[in-house]
């Protein structure tokens, strides 16, 4: 598919980690922002710093996206400036690591909706304008514990990861020949805030060092985007992740991730 240019990129989780570098990435491609974000302090200080580096137009959105009817004010909020958005990532998400039987349903509850409900909503809402006009994205950020069959101590979260991959997948079909394409994008460890907020500095899986940077991920998440790709894995050692995870029988992928899983002492 050819490039959009001279496009509105709407940013689910903007203000910092991969939303913000892939922000930057669209911005310095000369694609004016729409920032959404729950902090107001954090989300003006990076759209300054875009706009600063890039001369675009960058307007921020202070929203948390787990309210159950935030996806649908967001729309209308955007409707109401006259914003056209023909680019929209849905970066926005949580992770929460421990058992489940012992875990917070109700902070659960908000990680699922955020990253499971509040994204389809804010696709479905944005896609209806963008089919209308014959062209448009959808960028969805996912993760390559999604191709994994599951794994204990952060069963939900990883469902939530497992439905992003296969709800874009699917949408990708239902799309073809629209003119409007849907790419999901599934970094592994890397560089953000991500472990620390989700409890899992301790687990296995996140004790190797290094990861590929955000800027990495946020080219070739732009990359793909902009070509129409289904799906695109950042790094080598995350592609051979992704394919011993899919690789049967799964049941053998299962009890690697789980022992990668564990929390250490």
């Amino acid at each position: 598919m050819k490039p959009i240019k001279d496009a509105t990129v709407l940013v689910t989780g903007g203000s910092k980690g991969i939303g913000l570098a892939i922000a930057e990435a669209f911005a310095s491609r000369g694609h004016d922002l729409i920032l959404v974000a729950r902090g107001k302090g954090r989300l003006e200080q990076a759209a300054r710093d875009i706009r600063d580096r890039t001369h675009v137009d960058v307007t921020t959105i202070a929203m948390d996206l787990s309210s159950e009817d935030a996806p649908q004010r967001l729309f209308e909020t955007v409707k109401e400036a006259d914003r056209p958005v023909e680019i929209l990532v849905n970066n926005a998400g949580v992770g929460m690591t421990g058992c489940f039987p012992q875990g917070d349903y109700a902070r659960m509850t908000q990680m699922l909706r955020l990253n499971m409900v509040a994204l389809t909503q804010l696709t479905h809402l944005f896609l209806q304008p963008m089919l209308k006009r014959g062209r448009g994205r959808i960028l969805n950020v996912g993760s390559v514990v999604g191709y994994f069959a599951g794994a204990p101590n952060w069963s939900a979260y990883v469902a939530s990861k497992h439905y992003v991959l296969a709800f874009t997948k699917g949408l990708s079909r239902d799309l073809k020949g629209t003119g409007v394409a849907a790419t999901v994008v599934c970094p592994g460890t890397t560089a953000t805030d991500f472990v620390e907020t989700a409890g899992a500095s301790r687990m296995r899986a996140y004790q190797a060092p290094g990861g590929v940077s955000v800027e990495h991920i946020a080219r070739t998440a732009y990359r793909a985007c902009q070509k129409g790709r289904v799906s695109v894995i950042p790094g080598a050692f995350n592609k051979l992740l992704a394919f011993l995870g899919e690789l049967p029988p799964r049941s053998i992928a299962f009890e690697v991730f789980a022992f990668l899983s564990q929390q250490r002492d």
